[in-house]
């Protein structure tokens, strides 16, 4: 079955070369020319992966894709980007992008970049369900009950409700341990190698908990 992807693109021309070349290396294409047509397909269709410009007219793609990630929505998203800046990059990673690239770039690039991203990504399953039960303080993936410590019910709680963000160390140990409390900052970290081992299926390649480096940590599910 092709893989459906959704291009992104104010520029009539960058559209139409991307369309060309990736309906002639077999992916399905849609495309939008602005950000809320972006946001309302994205939400409509099962896409595998969208090309996404940051800048975009009515709705910029970084304001899509945390409108996306807030609602759930964890299509892999590259961004495409005007300026090789580094706080651009950042703020797109950031906001929950897989990865980027620059224009201009060579459509070879690009062709493997989505490899790579998909490669990653396909084996995901887009529907399982992951819930937290209140009442034994535990968790519930695909009807499987899991138990946890609770310190690790109360990080997996604040990591829920925050679920498409990126939060520090800082704002984990402050909210989950407190202020003044006497545990160190490592504990953050060894409470998060806790959870993996219970619900991720690598946890060397984690796909539920993601670190980003230099940031913190970020629940996509």
């Amino acid at each position: 079955m092709k893989k459906k992807i959704l291009v992104v693109d104010d520029e009539p021309s960058i559209l139409e070369l991307i369309e060309y070349n990736l309906e002639s290396n077999d992916y399905q294409v849609a495309t939008a020319t602005d950000g809320q047509m972006a946001l309302d397909k994205a939400n409509e269709g099962d896409f595998d992966l969208i090309l996404l410009d940051q800048m975009l007219p009515n709705l910029s793609g970084i304001d899509v894709l945390k409108t996306m990630r807030k609602a759930g929505n964890l299509t892999p998203v590259i961004f495409l980007t005007a300026v090789d800046a580094e706080d651009n990059k950042i703020e797109g990673l950031i906001s929950g992008a897989d990865d980027y690239i620059t224009k201009p770039f060579s459509i070879k690039e690009l062709l493997a970049r989505i490899e790579v991203v998909l490669r990653r990504t396909t084996h995901l399953d887009k529907e399982k369900t992951f819930e937290l039960n209140t009442d034994v303080k535990g968790l519930i993936i695909d009807g499987r009950e899991i138990s946890l410590t609770k310190k690790e019910y109360e990080l997996l709680e604040f990591l829920i409700r925050n679920k498409g963000i990126v939060v520090s160390r800082e704002q984990i140990f402050d909210n989950v341990w407190g202020i003044n409390s006497n545990s160190q900052m490592r504990m953050v970290d060894i409470q998060i190698s806790h959870l993996r081992d219970k619900i991720e299926q690598d946890t060397k390649n984690p796909q539920i908990i993601k670190t980003v480096h230099g940031f913190g940590y970020i629940l996509e599910v």
